[in-house]
């Protein structure tokens, strides 16, 4: 949802249905009784992932996307 890194392209069957799920909302502010919905998660490529988690507050996929596409 950031760099539109394409697991498939690059790694080929091996990268089939591979992507990791970034919680938009930080897991420290869920309570127990909190469901995750699809819409609380952002797809993203692994290190546009780690780039998300860099620094406190979390950067937003928004602001990361501008700096991805400079």
């Amino acid at each position: 949802q950031i760099c539109r890194f394409s697991f498939v392209e690059k790694y080929g069957e091996l990268g089939e249905g591979f992507i990791e799920a970034h919680h938009i909302l930080p897991l420290t502010e869920l309570t127990k009784e909190s469901k995750t919905k699809i819409e609380d998660l952002a797809f993203v490529c692994s290190n546009c992932h780690r780039m998300l988690h860099r620094k406190r507050p979390w950067i937003t996929l928004d602001d990361l996307k501008r700096l991805c596409n400079h």
